[in-house]
C-alpha cells in the first residue's frame, strides 16, 4: 500500500491518464495518441476506401511499400495518410494474405491509432497465427492494446493480457525501455506500484539518463513514499528530455501523424514539470 498521504495520492492519481498517454510514446509501435479518443467502427477485414493518389509515390507496384510509404516512410512531406496506407496493407493481404510477415501487423497497428481495439487485437492474432514470432514486436502492441481495452473494460483479464504480452516481448529487446515503460504503465494503472520498480530499474541499467524511464520511475518512487528519490529522478528526467528534439521525437515515433511531433514532445515535458510539482 503506498505510503503518499491520501491528498497526495489522490493527486497523482488525477495525472493518471496524462502518465498513460505519454508514456506509450514507443519506437517499437511507433505510435501517438492525441488526448481526444476517436470512437470508431471496427473496420472490415479488406477496406474499400478510394484512394486518390496526388503525391510522388515510390516507383513500386508492391501494395506493401506503398502502405509502408503512407504509414511510416512519408514524414513531413504531407504523405502520411492512414486511409492509403490502409488501402494499400489491405490489397497486399488481398494478394497473399500470409506472404509479407509484416501486412497484418501493420494493419493492426492503423486500428491501434484509430482506436479500434477489437479489430487492433484482431489483425494482431493473425499475425501471431500466420508468423508466431517472426515480429515479435506484435506482442509490444498486444500489451498496449489490451492496456488501452483494459482502462475501458476494467476486466482483469484484460489486464493480465497486457502483463503477459509485455513480459513475453521484453525478452526479445532487454535493453529497450518501451516495454518496460509500458509495463509499467500497466502496473502503475492497477495501482501496482510495487511491481513497477524492479522492471524500471532493470531498465536503468541499461540507460540511466533515458527520460521515460525516469519519470516512470519517478512515479513509482512518488506512490510507494520515496518523495524525495522520486523528486531526484523528476529533475533528472527534466534535463533528460530538454535534450530532445522535435525531429528525434519524430525518429522514435515515425507511424505518428508528423504534424502532432511537436506537440507530443511538449506534452511528455509538462508531465515531468507536474511530477516535479507534486514531488516537492
Amino acid at each position: 500500500m503506498s505510503k503518499v498521504d491520501s491528498s497526495e495520492k489522490q493527486r497523482a492519481k488525477l495525472h493518471t491518464l496524462s502518465f498513460t498517454l505519454l508514456s506509450v510514446l514507443v519506437v517499437v509501435s511507433g505510435i501517438y495518441y492525441a488526448y481526444q479518443k476517436k470512437s470508431i467502427p471496427v473496420s472490415t477485414l479488406f477496406g474499400t476506401e478510394k484512394v486518390e493518389t496526388n503525391l510522388t509515390i515510390p516507383e513500386t507496384d508492391d501494395p506493401f511499400e506503398l502502405g509502408e510509404y503512407y504509414f511510416s516512410g512519408g514524414g513531413h512531406d504531407g504523405s502520411y495518410d492512414l486511409v492509403k496506407a490502409r488501402h494499400y496493407y489491405n490489397e497486399a493481404l488481398r494478394n497473399d494474405p500470409d506472404g509479407n510477415p509484416r501486412t497484418w501487423y501493420q494493419l493492426g497497428r492503423i486500428d491501434f491509432v484509430e482506436y479500434d481495439m477489437y479489430a487492433a487485437l484482431y489483425k494482431f492474432k493473425k499475425q501471431i497465427e500466420y508468423f508466431d514470432d517472426k515480429v515479435p514486436e506484435v506482442y509490444y502492441m498486444l500489451g498496449l492494446t489490451y492496456g488501452y481495452l483494459a482502462q475501458e473494460t476494467e476486466e482483469t483479464e484484460d489486464w493480465q493480457h497486457a502483463e503477459e504480452a509485455f513480459e513475453t516481448f521484453i525478452p526479445y529487446a532487454p535493453m529497450s525501455p518501451w516495454p518496460r515503460v509500458d509495463l509499467a504503465w500497466i502496473y502503475f494503472s492497477q495501482g501496482k506500484y510495487e511491481e513497477m520498480l524492479p522492471v524500471l530499474e532493470q531498465g536503468l541499467e541499461y540507460q540511466p539518463e533515458q527520460p521515460w524511464l525516469l519519470n516512470t520511475y519517478g512515479l513509482a518512487l512518488l506512490n510507494t513514499g520515496e518523495r524525495e528519490r522520486a523528486h531526484e529522478q523528476f529533475l533528472k528526467a527534466r534535463e533528460a528530455a530538454a535534450s530532445l528534439t522535435v525531429e528525434e521525437w519524430g525518429r522514435a515515433y515515425s507511424g505518428n501523424n508528423p504534424e502532432r511531433w511537436g506537440d507530443g514532445l511538449e506534452e511528455f515535458r509538462d508531465s515531468i514539470e507536474h511530477n516535479l510539482e507534486i514531488s516537492e
